[in-house]
């Protein structure tokens, strides 16, 4: 058995997506490098975007989801995780962000891509440019238990960087990307509400 009893307890207690997307939106962020297990988020309380998602695929799993991801890939900005899990309404997700708008959706999308496009025009940087352009298949975390991502006590961020090395699939050109106009201050002010400066991305 691979949690303490207290650990299950936490991760049972979390038994809907929904649940999960609250105590996920609840860690403090963590705006370092450092990407640390569940276990470690669970005692520290603490967590990014690949943290977070980590838990949440944790939480999903021992709750009878496959623990699976999406690895979002975005220009002059900081890229993001989504856990992900399909239901018989569609697919939805699970996200922690250091912003308010890249969190989770409703399991109400027909396809990933319909996921992602969710995000598109909500994820832009500090500076107000769009900034996402491609997407990944699910990642199933299985084919990565060789990184004890569950529990380990080492630093897994190389884990997450190895998802770039994965096949993905291009919402728009990174040429057309730049083409497009800044978004509006006020949807800039409601994204970067609460956010920890020092986590925001620096071109």
């Amino acid at each position: 058995m691979i949690w303490t009893p207290q650990e299950r307890r936490l991760l049972r207690k979390l038994n809907t997506p929904d649940k999960i997307q609250s105590h996920v939106s609840g860690l403090i962020y963590n705006p370092t490098d450092h990407a640390s297990s569940p276990r470690w988020v669970m005692i520290t309380g603490e967590g990014h975007c690949f943290e977070g998602g980590l838990l949440a695929a944790a939480a999903l799993e021992i709750n009878g989801y496959k623990p699976l991801m999406v690895d979002l890939i975005a220009e002059d900005d900081d890229h993001h995780v989504l856990t992900v899990f399909k239901t018989s309404t569609g697919w939805g997700s699970i996200a922690k962000s250091n912003t308010t708008l890249l969190a989770g959706r409703s399991p109400i999308y027909k396809t990933v891509r319909e996921l992602v496009m969710s995000y598109f025009d909500f994820y832009f940087n500090s500076k107000g440019k769009l900034s996402l352009y491609s997407y990944s298949n699910p990642i199933n975390l299985n084919k990565y238990n060789h990184w004890d991502w569950r529990t380990s006590d080492l630093d897994l961020m190389k884990m997450g960087m190895s998802f770039n090395d994965l096949v993905h699939y291009e919402l728009i050109t990174q040429k057309q990307l730049k083409r497009l106009p800044a978004v509006t201050q006020k949807l800039m002010d409601a994204c970067f509400l609460g956010a920890d400066v020092s986590g925001l991305y620096k071109s």
